[in-house]
């Protein structure tokens, strides 16, 4: 199948991967039809959650040095993988597009293209499947035509309160769900490895790259920004999707000041959609700090945080890029649980204070008066800043960036 029957804004992309410039690159030596093996992996969204699975496509490229790997991202998520190091291919996913034909009630549109994209994919002579999201777009990856087909469900078991894994388990020859799942994250979609017998990466370290053009553009940021690179910074990522693992603005504002008294510029982070709360923060602060909110590239942001001193948030996709990158991070978790997504390797400290109704693994609190987010109003300001000054102060060398 022609590639322009799949191209355009709305229809799944196929795109070879970046080049990195701060990973050593190990990708298939060989074009994708005289490669050993042909492998699928389809974890669309969330940032975090696709960092947190590169530990299993760090583990199939060293089992499969001479093997073509393929991704399906979300196209807003991709920065997350699209330069990763072990990666061939990524396919460009646009959720919105396949759920606006079912709003619209578009049904022989969805299926003419989702049968599409299934030939496109079949065409492509996949060895393995694995999904790490089988719960959702089963229809559109379904009968791939891979033999070996891995789904591990249940991954959002907590969130929604009971298993989720549906009728689909049968359409894969090897399903992961109920007592075989783990508790954190990574070791979930590592289960992947039992089924093809392959050994985890002993670090299970999470991988994020960036490319020449995403470095050149995160020093010109921050030149603009009057950090030179003899300048330590700290940035501050001071809101998430849920409110409820948000840490109170006036503590990073508390926070921010105590740091530039140190001698440290504090770099604010967020979205362009956070843009107004992440100003208010800004405004607070007795020194003007650097700020970008939606200006840089998920990638991009990356390099920024590659050159940073330290990084401080929640528990977000920019907490698993600083370990991604080995950037000394703190993470604040409160309706969420460090053993549940905590980096599992990189120079950092999770910092969560326990309740009685917590973790709850909610959006919101169902709380009022002073139990009202309490898990995340227990963590203190002078415990974030010791435990930056002490996580900086105990990271070690960067491993070398790769031209």
């Amino acid at each position: 199948m022609s590639l322009p029957l799949l191209a355009g804004n709305s229809a799944p992309l196929f795109r070879p991967s970046h080049t990195p410039v701060n990973q050593r690159i190990a990708r298939c030596p060989v074009p994708r039809d005289q490669a050993s093996k042909r492998i699928l992996i389809m974890r669309a969204g969330a940032l975090g959650d696709i960092l947190m699975a590169t530990p299993l496509l760090e583990s199939l490229r060293n089992a499969n040095p001479d093997a073509h790997i393929t991704w399906i991202v979300e196209d807003t998520q991709a920065g997350a993988i699209e330069a990763n190091p072990h990666l061939d291919e990524i396919i460009l996913w646009n959720s919105k597009y396949w759920k606006r034909m079912l709003r619209r009630l578009n049904y022989p549109l969805w299926i003419y293209r989702s049968l599409l994209f299934r030939k496109a994919l079949q065409e492509r002579n996949y060895d393995i499947f694995i999904s790490l999201q089988p719960e959702e777009w089963s229809l559109l990856t379904r009968h791939c035509g891979a033999t070996e087909r891995i789904g591990i469900f249940d991954t959002f078991a907590r969130y929604y309160g009971k298993p989720y894994s549906g009728p689909n388990a049968h359409y894969f020859t090897h399903s992961y769900n109920g007592p075989e799942r783990e508790e954190h994250r990574t070791n979930q979609y590592l289960l992947a490895l039992e089924a093809l017998n392959i050994p985890p990466v002993p670090d299970k370290r999470m991988r994020l790259g960036y490319t020449a053009e995403d470095r050149a553009k995160a020093k010109a940021f921050l030149s603009a920004q009057g950090i030179s690179d003899e300048n330590p910074f700290v940035i501050l990522v001071t809101q998430t999707t849920w409110p409820t693992k948000c840490w109170l603005a006036e503590r990073f504002v508390a926070l921010a000041d105590r740091l530039n008294a140190q001698g440290f510029k504090v770099l604010l982070s967020g979205s362009a959609a956070e843009r107004e709360p992440v100003s208010q923060i800004a405004r607070k602060m007795a020194s003007p700090p650097a700020m970008t909110t939606g200006e840089l590239s998920f990638r991009e942001l990356a390099a920024v945080i590659d050159r940073a001193s330290a990084l401080i948030s929640g528990d977000t996709g920019p907490m698993h890029a600083a370990a991604a990158l080995e950037t000394p991070f703190v993470s604040l978790f409160g309706a969420t649980a460090p053993q549940w997504y905590a980096p599992l390797s990189g120079h950092g400290v999770s910092l969560i204070h326990p309740i009685p109704c917590g973790p709850c693994d909610r959006k919101k609190c169902v709380n009022v008066g002073a139990d009202y987010e309490k898990c995340m109003r227990l963590i203190t300001v002078e415990e974030v800043y010791e435990a930056t000054l002490q996580t900086i102060a105990r990271s070690t060398v960067k491993e070398t960036a790769y031209e």
